[in-house]
C-alpha cells in the first residue's frame, strides 16, 4: 500500500469518524531504541514550565507520541490511539505510567493551542501536551532518536519506555491501543519482577 494511498484511506476514515474502530498495521514494527532523555525545558497545555528528564519522565513508565496540531494526516490517528490508550490503562495512568504528546511544530503549538487539540481527545490531566522553545524541543526530539527537519512530513513514531532502567522500545507505524498496553505491563511487571 503507498504511502498516498495509505494518507488517503486514513483522512477519508477521519472525516467518517471510523478510524478509531479500523486497527491500523497488524503488525506495526517494534525495535529497541537508543534513547537520552535530556532534562529540557519546556511548557505543559496549561503553560507550567517542566523538565522532561526530572519532571515529565521521573521514575514512571512513558508512552511518547509526537504530533503537530493543524496535523491532518497521521497526527489525529495517533491521539486517537492515546485516547483509546488512556481508558485501557485506568488508574495505571494515575500512579505508575505517564502518557505524553509532544510538539513536534513548537513555533505554531502553544499551550492554549495543545491544551484544545487535548480537548479533542479527551485527555485525562495525567496525559501531558509539551511544547517549548524550539531548540529546546529539537534538542529533545534528537535525544529521543525522533527529530525531523521536515516536521510535516514525520512518520508516525510511538516510544515506550522505562526511564529509569533505560529500556525503549520504539514502535514505527501505527500500533493499537492494546500493543502499546501490552508493552507498558511488560515493563510495569519487569520492575516488579526486580524488586
Amino acid at each position: 500500500m503507498t504511502i498516498k494511498f495509505r494518507t488517503g484511506v486514513i483522512i477519508t476514515l477521519l472525516a467518517t469518524g471510523a478510524l478509531i474502530a479500523v486497527v491500523p498495521d497488524p503488525a506495526p514494527e517494534a525495535v529497541a531504541a537508543p534513547v537520552e532523555l535530556p532534562n529540557a525545558e519546556l511548557l505543559d497545555q496549561n503553560g507550567a514550565p517542566v523538565r522532561f528528564a526530572s519532571d515529565v519522565a521521573g521514575n514512571r513508565i512513558m508512552a511518547l507520541s509526537f504530533i503537530y496540531t493543524d496535523c491532518q494526516t497521521s497526527c489525529p490517528v495517533v491521539s486517537g490511539i492515546f485516547s483509546k490508550l488512556q481508558d485501557r490503562l485506568g488508574d495505571k495512568l494515575a500512579r505508575d505510567v505517564r502518557l505524553v504528546s509532544l510538539s513536534i511544530d513548537p513555533a505554531t503549538d502553544t499551550p492554549e493551542r495543545l491544551k484544545a487539540y487535548a480537548e479533542r481527545f479527551h485527555a485525562v490531566p495525567e496525559w501531558l501536551w509539551l511544547t517549548g522553545e524550539k531548540a529546546q524541543v529539537d534538542a529533545l526530539l534528537k535525544g529521543l532518536g525522533v527529530y525531523s527537519a521536515d516536521y510535516a512530513n514525520h512518520a508516525p513514531v510511538i516510544l515506550v519506555g522505562d526511564p529509569a532502567r533505560g529500556e525503549w522500545t520504539r514502535f514505527n507505524g501505527l500500533s493499537s491501543p492494546d500493543t502499546i498496553a501490552a508493552k507498558i505491563d511488560e515493563l510495569l511487571n519487569a520492575r516488579h519482577e526486580k524488586s
